[in-house]
């Protein structure tokens, strides 16, 4: 791993650029929206995040929602559109996940447009799915990959009522046509429960620093599911350890864990010549004087808002900063079971009459031994996996860590790693091989992102 120098400054000058490539995306699906409605949809994203960074200054903490979720198409549009011209309504956490996926169908819209039926699938990202965009814009940049790789006709499947389960494309070269299923994978319900538990018990943390008068930094590691962690094992060690003023880690049969001060030092010194926004990632780095992205974050702290743009700290008063890692073996697996399921659902779509794959995006923020251990599970899966009603032949994992950078003249950064996975004992060549959705081909690293030394 790449050790990251904290100690840097952004630049105040050389703001004026516009990303033309994000732009296009986005004026392409904006095309499917009436204008007005679609300016009565940004307008209340912009009003709903407004209110959300006002509950981040009001009450201090960073765990709000920052969009409306029975709109995220008109969130996606608005952080992609921000980001590409004036960064107004800009959030690091809005923009890595969206900014990467936006600016690939930018660069090959003209490509795009060559696939029959995808204004079709657009319109629906942009109206009746509006709720979850995810899925259309992963379709879109499957279909996409399919046309650079020499497939010389793909078109979108329509969804006819009453004419039964259909797959999402069929792509064709001579002598050959496969159908196609996408799926995209969201964290499974155990992942969501797990985040909410970890938020939990670090809340009383922040009240407790606040309290002494300390601003800390707490990691821990846990051994056992966050379930069966009491409310009250981090508060008595993290209280134990602001009494007696002890920096000594402790260990035992729940958890691995540290407090430690803040590094204001770092902290005020970056904050002494630059603005910093508040709920990012970079101002937990300069809280903690390090950040590790396979860790969860809770942020909370007393702070001055910059004049200009209320959401960049001008200074921070006292902070808390509580990070954890779940370790434990069963939280592991529960984090993958549900890729089978994913798979049966899929092969529900597909027809008997051609070979079939199935392309499943994992958005994930794991770490890299969850998804190790994921990535063992799904091949297991689809190994064993045995097609009912479709000559399905291969599932290909398209596995995604957007990242809120904290390097030096970042503002998003994206992992993408491509694992294919054999269905059963055959002869037939993948359709697709070495292919990229996201990622310029032909540049990435060799290797998965969960590869010890991978960075």
């Amino acid at each position: 791993m790449v050790k990251i120098d904290p100690d840097w400054t952004a630049p105040l000058t050389g703001h004026g650029w516009r990303d033309d490539d994000v732009m296009l995306a986005v004026a392409w699906l904006k095309s499917f929206v009436p204008r007005v409605e679609m300016e009565r949809r940004l307008d209340a994203a912009k009003a709903f995040l407004i209110a959300a960074r006002e509950k981040v200054r009001e009450g201090c903490e960073t765990q709000v929602t920052l969009y409306d979720p029975s709109d995220a198409a008109a969130w996606y549009i608005l952080q992609a559109e921000t980001f590409a011209t004036d960064r107004l309504f800009w959030t690091p956490e809005g923009a890595m996940r969206v900014v990467p996926f936006f600016t690939r169908i930018g660069k090959e819209l003209a490509l795009l447009l060559s696939v029959k039926n995808a204004e079709d699938r657009a319109a629906r990202i942009m109206l009746s799915d509006r709720r979850q965009p995810d899925s259309g814009i992963y379709e879109l940049l499957v279909a996409l990959a399919y046309r650079r790789g020499g497939w010389h006709r793909v078109e979108f499947v329509p969804e006819t009522p009453g004419y039964g389960r259909t797959p999402d494309l069929n792509v064709y070269r001579p002598g050959s046509r496969w159908a196609i299923e996408c799926k995209r994978l969201m964290p499974s319900p155990y992942a969501a429960r797990e985040k909410l538990l970890g938020n939990k018990l670090a809340e009383p943390i922040h009240a407790i620093s606040l309290e002494a008068g300390e601003s800390i930094v707490v990691d821990i590691r846990y051994k056992v599911e966050l379930a069966e962690v009491s409310t009250e094992y981090l508060v008595g060690h993290v209280r134990s350890a602001i009494q007696r003023q002890s920096l000594t880690p402790w260990d035992d049969e729940i958890a691995t864990g540290s407090v430690r001060p803040v590094n204001w030092q770092l902290a005020r010194k970056i904050l002494s010549k630059d603005y910093v926004y508040f709920g990012s990632t970079r101002m937990i780095e300069l809280l903690a004087g390090r950040v590790d992205h396979d860790a969860d974050h809770s942020m909370a702290a007393k702070w001055r808002p910059w004049t200009k743009r209320p959401e960049y700290a001008d200074a921070v008063y006292h902070a808390s900063v509580v990070s954890w890692w779940s370790q434990s073996r069963p939280a592991m697996l529960q984090k993958g079971r549900h890729f089978r399921r994913t798979l049966a659902d899929a092969e529900g779509q597909l027809p008997l009459d051609r070979p079939s794959a199935i392309h499943v995006g994992i958005e994930t923020y794991a770490g890299s031994r969850v998804d190790f251990m994921r990535h063992l599970y799904n091949r297991m899966e689809a190994r064993f996996f045995e097609p009912r009603n479709s000559r399905l032949r291969w599932v290909y994992g398209n596995y995604f860590v957007p990242e809120a950078t904290t390097r030096r003249n970042e503002s998003w950064a994206i992992t993408e790693t491509m694992v294919p996975y054999k269905i059963g004992s055959h002869r037939t060549r993948w359709p697709l091989p070495d292919h990229m959705l996201v990622s310029p081909e032909g540049h990435g690293r060799q290797g998965m992102h969960w590869e010890p030394g991978f960075d």
